[in-house]
């Protein structure tokens, strides 16, 4: 009966695990945050310039030039020319964003967060 008595909640050690577990998540929410926030505006713009009147009927140089100001607008700097890919088949012109983002987060660990959006335009 005693021994139950002296067992009330956790020990000093207990509390510093949990801690520790618990700043690792929020750092990594914090390093992970403003990638997602990105690639929520690169949807945006994909949708904004598949939203714009007759966008599926100007040149690929058109679409990847109002893109790309669209881009520096908001600040996204990591996706390049290399990143997108525009393709026209029939009346339908394909916009492809492909990029994947890196954060180190300790040491040599690093979390890689890949995203692939597509968005078809057509003509109107």
């Amino acid at each position: 009966m005693r021994t139950l008595q002296k067992q009330r909640g956790l020990t000093f050690i207990s509390w510093l695990i949990i801690l520790i577990v618990a700043g690792f998540l929020i750092m990594v929410g914090i390093k992970i945050t403003p990638v997602y926030l990105d690639h929520f505006s690169v949807k945006t713009i994909m949708e904004s310039v598949k939203n714009e009147p007759f966008s599926a009927r100007k040149s690929v140089r058109e679409l990847r030039s109002m893109i790309f100001k669209r881009l520096d607008i908001n600040s996204i700097r990591h996706v390049t020319r290399d990143h997108v890919h525009i393709k026209r088949a029939g009346g339908i012109t394909t916009i492809n964003v492909a990029y994947e983002e890196r954060r180190p987060v300790v040491y040599n660990i690093s979390l890689v967060m890949t995203f692939d959006e597509t968005v078809e335009l057509t003509a109107n």
